[in-house]
């Protein structure tokens, strides 16, 4: 019975996420080419698991390992973090720099790069996902525009050790072991070496305070920005609060945080909801991002413009 029973849970699971793709506001009054779209995926993916390789936006394209949650997500929704990636479409222009720090499968790199045409430095530590990564930039042909890094980023130049086989959720251990690999690992300031990033985007599963420490020079530069930062209580593993985050970036110059509403183009103060959204935004000047956010051009998402 161990068969049947396996089978009615991936069917129940299969059933929820459809439901989840068709409540997602990008799909509203598109909902039946929503499903389609991802019933196509999902059976491709049964009759043929391992790569396959997605639309994206707007002739971006994304490979797919059915392990890689980050990809998967934006199969489902056109864009994983909707209003995160929705941000970054709409503040970058073509002449800027954007960091991605845990980049993974590069699917922030390949929105900035590909689809707004910026330039790009990709940090990503772990070799399974750092090859993931380069398979998306040479798919979408922008490897003249994205400098990818297999490193870590942290406070200090040294070596440290990251679980390997957990996709989108690597992380920084504390010693070897089964699945774990010993890796390189700079701080952002000696990466960049006096290039400043028009924006940039953290998500390093509790090391953010490391990333924070050494991109001093970085983050309180006057032409630095906006900074999409994951901020959960992970922090906590590796001896941080996010209070202490929070006032490190405020020291910087950095307004916030903020989320932001795609739809209305606005940055909007988290409040009391706060601890629902794990990634935050802060920027600089409130003006300055607001203007661009507002004249930016519409984008094609799974057929809606945003």
């Amino acid at each position: 019975m161990k068969g049947p029973r396996q089978f009615a849970r991936n069917i129940r699971s299969r059933v929820r996420v459809l439901r989840a793709v068709l409540a997602h506001p990008i799909h509203e009054g598109r909902r039946a080419e929503a499903a389609k779209r991802w019933l196509r995926l999902t059976f491709a993916d049964w009759v043929a698991p391992g790569h396959q390789v997605i639309p994206y936006v707007e002739g971006a394209v994304l490979v797919w390992r059915r392990e890689a949650t980050s990809v998967m997500i934006c199969a489902r929704y056109g864009l994983g973090e909707f209003e995160d990636m929705a941000f970054v479409l709409h503040f970058l222009r073509s002449e800027d720099l954007f960091c991605d720090v845990g980049a993974n499968a590069g699917v922030y790199t390949v929105l900035a790069a590909k689809v707004v045409g910026a330039k790009v430095v990709s940090a990503e530590p772990v070799p399974t996902t750092y090859d993931l990564l380069m398979q998306n930039v040479y798919a979408n042909g922008i490897s003249d525009r994205v400098d990818a890094l297999r490193c870590g980023v942290g406070r200090e130049r040294g070596r440290l050790h990251f679980t390997a086989t957990n996709w989108s959720y690597n992380r920084v251990v504390d010693g070897p072991g089964e699945g774990v690999v010993e890796v390189d690992v700079l701080p952002l300031d000696m990466i960049l070496d006096g290039r400043i990033p028009r924006a940039m985007k953290v998500d390093v599963e509790g090391f953010e305070a490391e990333v924070v420490a050494g991109a001093a020079a970085t983050l309180g530069s006057p032409d630095f920005q906006a900074l999409i930062i994951e901020m959960s209580y992970q922090v906590e593993a590796y001896g941080a609060r996010l209070d202490a985050i929070d006032g490190v970036l405020k020291a910087h110059g950095l307004l916030g945080p903020f989320w932001y509403d795609p739809w209305s183009r606005s940055l909007v103060p988290p409040g009391d909801l706060a601890t629902r959204k794990a990634n935050h935004i802060y920027v600089r000047d409130l003006d300055f991002v607001a203007e661009r956010l507002r004249g930016a051009r519409k984008f094609n998402v799974h057929n809606r413009l945003i």
